[in-house]
C-alpha cells in the first residue's frame, strides 16, 4: 500500500505552543500509512521542531503584514499569492504531497486555492472566531477550496457554519489536556 504524504504549512514568525500541537499530530500519525514534510518559513520554530520523523522545507517569504496597510501591502499581499503557487507546485510536483494541512488564516488565505487547483487535498484549521463581512468572505472561499475544515470547538465550528461553510466539511478537534498530560 502506497503511503500518503502529508504537508503541514506553516507561515508564522511567532509561536505560543504551535511547534508542540505539530509535534502532537507528527506523533499521533501512523509512520506505516504517512510521509511526512513540513514546510515552514525559515525561523526559530525549525530549531524547536525537533522533527526526527518528518523531512522539513524551509522557505524566507514573509507572509504576516503586521497590521501594515496601504498600497505596498496589497503588492505583497499579491505577490505572497503568487509565491505561494510555486510553493505548492513543488509541493505538488517535487515531494509528491498529496494532502496540505494548514495551521493558520494566513496560510489558508494563500494556499488553499493552489491546493484545490493543484488537486491536492486542503485541510485548513481554524483556532478562533472571526466575524464580518471580510471573514464571511474568506470563510467561504476557504470552505469552497478545502477538503476538510478543522475547528477546534463547536463555537468556532457555529462561526463557520454562520458565514455559509457546509457542515460536513468542518470537523471539531479540541485543543487541551490529554492523557500524556498526566
Amino acid at each position: 500500500m502506497k503511503k500518503i504524504t502529508i504537508c503541514y504549512i506553516n507561515v508564522m514568525d511567532n509561536y505560543s505552543g504551535g511547534e508542540i500541537v505539530l509535534q502532537r499530530l507528527i506523533r499521533g500519525l501512523d509512520k506505516n500509512l504517512f510521509d511526512i514534510i513540513v514546510y515552514t518559513k525559515n525561523t526559530k520554530f525549525v530549531d524547536t521542531l525537533n522533527c526526527r520523523e518528518c523531512k522539513v522545507v524551509v522557505f524566507n517569504t514573509q507572509y504576516q503584514m503586521k497590521l501594515k496597510r496601504g498600497f505596498m501591502s496589497l503588492i505583497q499581499a499579491i505577490k505572497n499569492f503568487i509565491v505561494s503557487a510555486k510553493y505548492m507546485y513543488e509541493l505538488k510536483y517535487k515531494y509528491k504531497v498529496d494532502i496540505a494541512h494548514s495551521n493558520s488564516l494566513t496560510s489558508n488565505i494563500y494556499f488553499a486555492i493552489w491546493a484545490k487547483i493543484f488537486n491536492i487535498k486542503f485541510i485548513a484549521h481554524s483556532h478562533e472566531i472571526r466575524d464580518g463581512l471580510v471573514y464571511s468572505i474568506l470563510h467561504r472561499y476557504i470552505g469552497f477550496c478545502s477538503h476538510k475544515i478543522i475547528t477546534v470547538s463547536n463555537t468556532v465550528k457555529d462561526n463557520w457554519m454562520s458565514h455559509g461553510v457546509n457542515k460536513e466539511k468542518i470537523v471539531t478537534v479540541y485543543n487541551g489536556l490529554n492523557s500524556d498530560f498526566f
